[in-house]
C-alpha cells in the first residue's frame, strides 16, 4: 500500500512539474539557442523582432560588434509549429524591413527531421532594418501560404 500511494505521488508530482512550465512556440529560434550569437561578448547592439502565426514561428535578428562598426550581421529563423506532418516538397519564403534589407529563397525539399530552418545570415557595411519597425515575411510551402509579421522586441522608445 505504501509503494501504491509513494507511486501515485510520484506520478502527481511528475505531471504538475511538466503541466507547470509551457514550451514556448520559439524554443530553438531565441537568441540564447543561437549559438553564434550567444557566444558574441561584445555586441554594440542586437535587434530581435519575433513572430507567429498557427504555423510558422520566425525570427529575425540584426546585429553588431562593438569592435565593428562599419559591418553588422542579420540572422533569419523559421520554425514549424504546424499539424503533422511538416512541411515537405519545394518552400519559398521573402521577408522585407522597414529601412533596410530584404531577402527570398527557396529551399527544394523543405522536409527536415528538425522543424527549424536556419534561412541563413547576411552581413556587410548596407542598411538594416529599424529597430522600432516591422519585418514582413512571407511564406509558400505544399500547405498553403502565410504572411507573418515580426515585431520588435525590446524596442526603443
Amino acid at each position: 500500500m505504501k509503494r501504491i500511494i509513494g507511486l501515485l505521488l510520484l506520478c502527481t508530482a511528475l505531471w504538475i512539474s511538466g503541466c507547470s512550465g509551457k514550451a514556448s512556440i520559439y524554443d530553438g529560434i531565441e537568441k540564447q539557442d543561437i549559438t553564434s550569437i550567444k557566444s558574441i561578448k561584445d555586441l554594440n547592439f542586437i535587434y530581435e523582432y519575433k513572430g507567429h502565426t498557427d504555423n510558422w514561428a520566425s525570427a529575425y535578428y540584426v546585429y553588431q560588434l562593438k569592435n565593428d562598426n562599419d559591418n553588422h550581421v542579420t540572422r533569419l529563423f523559421l520554425k514549424y509549429i504546424g499539424k503533422e506532418p511538416g512541411p515537405s516538397g519545394e518552400m519559398k519564403y521573402k521577408y522585407t524591413t522597414e529601412g533596410g534589407h530584404n531577402g527570398s529563397g527557396t529551399l527544394s525539399d523543405a522536409q527536415s527531421p528538425s522543424p527549424i530552418y536556419n534561412l541563413g545570415s547576411s552581413g556587410g557595411n548596407g542598411s538594416i532594418a529599424d529597430q522600432n519597425s516591422v519585418v514582413n515575411m512571407h511564406v509558400e510551402w505544399d500547405g498553403g501560404t502565410e504572411e507573418i509579421e515580426l515585431m520588435p522586441v525590446n524596442p526603443r522608445k
